[in-house]
Formats: C-alpha cells, structure tokens, sequence
C-alpha cells in the first residue's frame, strides 16, 4: 500500500509555494507519493494519509486560505497525520539576521488564528522557515520589509525527512 501526501499551502508572493514544493519534492524522494497545491483549490483530501499545511505569514497571521483550509477540513484532519508550517520572518541586517536565527532555533508556537486550530486538528509539529521578500513586494507596509531570500532549504530537507521517518519509521 502507497503512502500519499498533500502539501497544501497560501502564498502571497510565492515563498511558501517554494517551501511547499520543496517538502513535496522530499517526501516524494522517500517513496510517498506526494500531491502539493494552492489550500484553496483543495476540494477533498479523502485520497491522501498525510497532509502538511503550510502559509505565508503576514502581520503575525496566517494567509486566509490556509486558515479556511484547516477549517474546512477540520474533521478530516483529525483523522490524518497532520503538520504545520509557516514562512515569513526575514532579516535584512545583521540585528535582524541574529533575531531571525534566535527565532527559528527556538520555534515558535502558531500565531493566535491558527493555534486553536492546530490543536482541534492535532497537528504533529508547527515549524517556522524564514521568508523571502523580493522586489515584487511594495504594498504600502511590504515596501519597508528588507529584500532578500532567508530560506534555509537545508532545514525544510530535514524536516521533511522527519516527516517522511514519521510516516515510514526506518527499521534498526
């Protein structure tokens, strides 16, 4: 029997759809069978065992889409393994280079809409990647926000090995 996957996500600007692709990617070169795609183009996710949401972080809140998603299929989720993750601090000088790197060390629970509901789905583990923010960001508050790429694609290959030893515990 295969195991199969969704990676859905909400993205702003593309960042999260990279980190989301990238699990994707890891979870498929452990044999899981892995579909990944916008949250909000999901209709069902009968087909899938494990599911990972992720979404863009703005303002100290997830993008909408996601949020919908995990209430939409809240009952859905309870039943499946379930896990979290989010994108979106940033640096830009090496003040906020340092915070950034404290940050994540220290992994922070989920923001305030979305932290009742990782527990109501009983995700696995809720993980901060750092963000990207390129020159297409310039809304009246992104135009400020220091661009550059703070993905560490390192650390998104581990956790989706954690992931996949999770769903397929490797035999000592």
């Amino acid at each position: 029997m295969k195991t199969t996957a969704l990676v859905a996500y909400a993205t702003k600007h593309g960042s999260t759809a990279g980190i989301a692709e990238r699990i994707a990617e890891t979870l498929r070169a452990r044999g899981i069978v892995t579909d990944v795609a916008p949250a909000r183009s999901i209709r069902s996710i009968d087909e899938y065992d494990i599911v990972v949401v992720g979404s863009a972080v703005y303002m100290f809140r997830w993008q909408g889409d996601a949020v919908d998603f995990l209430k939409r299929f809240e009952r859905e989720l309870g039943a499946r393994m379930t896990w979290l993750f989010a994108s979106g601090p940033t640096g830009g000088s090496p003040e906020a280079d340092e915070k950034l790197r404290i940050t994540l060390a220290e992994q922070p629970s989920p923001p305030g809409n979305v932290r009742t509901l990782a527990t109501r789905v009983g995700a696995r583990e809720y993980r901060m990647f750092g963000g990207r923010a390129g020159p297409e960001m310039n809304g009246v508050f992104e135009r400020w926000i220091p661009k550059g790429d703070w993905r560490d694609f390192d650390n998104v290959d581990v956790w989706a090995n954690d992931i996949a030893d999770a769903v397929r515990p490797v035999a000592v």
